[in-house]
């Protein structure tokens, strides 16, 4: 699979993951009146941003570019200064 497929499919994944929990978080207190539903929304929305960075290698790899400083021109012009030497 391509990186951009990966990457689309971790969004749909934690888009159906939140939906989902919600979902359940919702009508658990209905079908069963004594029970309550363990994770806040707080939580499941922290689970589906885990999906999307921890699966989405094209966002991580413009995430850690952007952090970190690096682009393509700048590697592009590093490699032919090496080579120059």
């Amino acid at each position: 699979m391509k990186a951009k497929d990966v990457s689309l499919f971790a969004i749909v994944l934690a888009i159906v993951w939140v939906a989902v929990l919600f979902l359940v978080k919702g009508f658990v207190p209905v079908i069963w009146s004594e029970k309550a539903f363990g994770l806040e929304a707080k939580e499941i929305i922290i689970s589906g941003v885990f999906f999307v960075v921890a699966c989405s290698p094209v966002y991580r790899s413009i995430w850690l570019d952007k952090k970190l400083g690096i682009s393509a021109d700048k590697t592009e012009v590093e490699e032919t200064a090496e080579g120059v030497k």
